[in-house]
């Protein structure tokens, strides 16, 4: 289930032990993910609690959003919400 999430939500939740990140208004929790981290655990955690769709781009591509990335989608964004 999608659920909206504020800014402020996301932000709280940027540590290895409750890892989020948002990419294009989408939010993942990526907690499980951390230690699987191609680019490594520090890289991936230093994008947490915040909206990294700049950083994301530059390293992946859109087929990564959605065939990796789209089992950790939790929710999304809200309008007023933006970071």
């Amino acid at each position: 289930m999608s659920k909206t999430l504020t800014a402020k939500e996301v932000s709280d939740h940027a540590t290895a032990d409750s890892a989020w990140v948002i990419v294009d208004g989408g939010v993942y929790d990526v907690t499980e993910f951390v230690e699987e981290h191609p680019g490594g655990k520090k890289v991936l955690l230093k994008a947490c609690g915040k909206d990294s769709s700049k950083q994301f781009w530059q390293f992946h591509n859109e087929k990564i959003l959605k065939k990796v990335a789209a089992q950790y989608r939790i929710g999304s964004v809200g309008e007023t919400s933006k970071l």
